[in-house]
């Protein structure tokens, strides 16, 4: 019994309806990763222009001592007052310095939104993403959280 493959009209144009959604999803896909690759370099170049800022406050003698030399207090109330005055990079660098040196802190939650919000105020919702998205990760009952919740719909547009 020998049997013959036949392909009917109708499986040839599903083949080429299938081709077709493959190809469009290959372009799709092509076009994500490259947008990607463009906010990485974005974010890349932004962390390389806080880093050099960062530095020249060092070297200006922004900060004496060493961070672990200042209390709490005294890191947070830096930052607060470069936030409330408008400098949001320094208030991001110096908010930053109060998380990697006071982690536990009842004010992390705090210093970790208004780093988020600091960039949304200098239009950098992407890197603003990261900082509210790790106040939910790690204090997802705070206050602070649900206030990144909604700032975070904000930035994507979701509901």
């Amino acid at each position: 019994m020998l049997l013959s493959c036949v392909a009917t009209e109708q499986h040839v144009n599903e083949l080429y309806e299938k081709q077709a959604k493959l190809e469009a999803d290959t372009e799709r896909l092509s076009q994500d990763i490259l947008l990607l690759k463009s906010q990485i370099n974005n974010m890349q170049q932004s962390n390389s222009k806080l880093k050099k800022r960062l530095d020249e406050l060092e070297k200006k003698g922004a900060f004496s001592g060493s961070p672990q030399a200042k209390s709490p207090e005294a890191l947070y109330r830096v930052a607060e007052s470069y936030y409330r005055e408008g400098k949001f990079e320094e208030a991001i660098l110096e908010f930053q310095r109060f998380i990697d040196t006071y982690p536990q802190d009842k004010r992390a939650p705090d210093s970790y939104l208004k780093q988020g919000l600091s960039l949304i105020k200098i239009g950098r919702k992407d890197e603003a993403k990261f900082f509210l998205e790790t106040l939910v990760d790690k204090f997802p009952e705070s206050e602070e959280a649900k206030i990144a919740k909604e700032e975070l719909k904000e930035i994507t547009g979701k509901t």
